[in-house]
């Protein structure tokens, strides 16, 4: 899953199963049950799944956790700490399964290790009294393991995404582009595989988690960037902040690591930018016509301090070249001056090392800047010979369009721009394009 946040573009966000349904004061306490579960379903499958590796088990107990709030907080109105509700809830459905004579004679779960899972001796705490934000995160470790090699790598991103990032197959479906019921039957093997290796999460090996960070960094920039193409007018905090805190936890983990600091550089750039996304009416308003000033200004400090870290460690990847992009963009609007020529030099490096369908169509807008727009356009349409991926892909269409309008060639540009608005969801971005001539 490649390419890059705020453009007038494809879809990729992450909701738990089921879909979330909007949040009002008037929702019935089963929708609240769903609506509150979804920002720590990733942390409570991973807690609960720390023990035996089983990640269906795990997702099954959390089920007959929101089912029986279904009821409870029918009768009762919600818990002040859900979330610590639903995760006791869980983790005593889960040790009930442990317990049983079918599970012992499965796994090697003793009464010391079955108490200790959470902390604590499970003995007829009231879940409601669990506080939410007591819980320890094992996210970063059921990432890890989720990247096992033993895994098919196709599957790892899969599995990640769902079973720790909390999104419905279909979700994952729509944004990379691959049939429904292919993801679904993947993620059945992948957690069987899980399974049947026994992995106890535990406390990662070092070494295991940096040779998988790979892995690790494409599903937490995915789950952001599918948060951030789906989130209209405001992106779902949950997502967002877990996605800014990952990515923080990975460069602490990791502080020689470029590619770490390079990945929560491109994240904090880019969420820093999402308040000016919108106008106070609700319009679609891109990159070069964003006003800095409602910029967030911490987080694009701390993208800034990360990408100096990236230099520090002496490599700078895909997301060091990524980040390094969005602050000359951000500078340039900042400046009413673009440095395009350095643009068009860190998207060749960037082809270099990370080719992709997103970044050639971002590279041949540069080129455009720096040579022409004809220079821009031929190489846009040498791309249409090497990826038949390209007819369905709405940037290309919205460049295509942009360009050919800069060259005179109006009635070319209005069917470009047609092909784009059929390629566009978001109804903001849709009035935005209908409205350019």
């Amino acid at each position: 899953m490649t390419g890059r946040p705020d453009r007038a573009t494809a879809r990729p966000a992450r909701t738990a199963p089921p879909d979330r349904p909007p949040m009002t004061e008037s929702a019935e306490p089963a929708e609240r049950a769903m609506i509150l579960s979804q920002d720590g379903w990733g942390t409570i499958i991973a807690l609960i799944a720390a023990a035996d590796g089983d990640i269906s088990g795990a997702e099954d107990a959390l089920s007959a956790a929101l089912e029986r709030a279904v009821s409870a907080w029918r009768e009762q109105g919600p818990p002040a700490n859900p979330e610590g509700w639903l995760y006791r809830v869980a983790l005593n459905a889960r040790r009930d399964v442990w317990k049983s004579a079918a599970a012992r004679t499965a796994t090697a779960l003793d009464e010391e290790t079955i108490d200790s899972i959470d902390g604590s001796s499970g003995s007829g705490t009231d879940p409601a009294d669990h506080d939410p934000d007591a819980l320890p995160d094992r996210r970063l470790e059921l990432l890890a393991a989720c990247a096992h090699p033993d895994i098919d790598p196709p599957a790892r991103s899969l599995l990640m995404l769902s079973a720790v990032m909390g999104m419905t197959a279909k979700q994952i479906a729509a944004a990379m582009a691959l049939p429904a019921a292919t993801v679904s039957a993947r993620l059945t093997r992948a957690k069987k595989r899980v399974a049947g290796l026994g992995v106890a999460f535990g406390s990662p090996d070092r070494l295991d988690l940096e040779s998988r960070l790979r892995d690790v960094f494409e599903t937490i920039y995915g789950a952001f960037a599918i948060e951030w193409a789906q989130a209209a007018a405001q992106p779902r905090e949950g997502m967002i902040g877990e996605a800014l805190y990952l990515s923080r936890l990975v460069a602490q983990l990791c502080p020689g690591d470029g590619e770490s600091h390079g990945l929560a550089a491109l994240i904090h750039l880019s969420a820093a930018r999402f308040p000016a996304r919108r106008s106070g009416d609700g319009r679609f308003v891109p990159l070069s016509a964003q006003d800095p000033n409602r910029w967030d200004g911490p987080l694009t400090e701390a993208g800034e301090r990360h990408l100096v870290e990236v230099h520090r460690c002496g490599h700078v990847g895909r997301f060091g070249l990524e980040a390094a992009i969005q602050l000359l963009h951000m500078a340039g609007i900042r400046t009413g001056s673009t440095d395009w020529p350095m643009l068009l030099r860190l998207h060749d490096d960037l082809g270099q090392i990370a080719p992709s369908l997103g970044g050639s169509v971002s590279r041949a807008a540069v080129l455009a800047e720096v040579n022409g727009p004809a220079a821009g356009l031929a190489t846009l349409d040498a791309l249409d010979d090497v990826s038949s991926r390209l007819e369905a892909f709405q940037p290309a269409w919205v460049l295509r369009a942009h360009l050919l309008t800069r060259l005179g060639r109006t009635d070319e540009a209005a069917t470009a721009r047609r092909r784009a608005l059929d390629l566009t969801t978001d109804p903001a971005e849709r009035a935005y394009l209908a409205g350019l001539t």
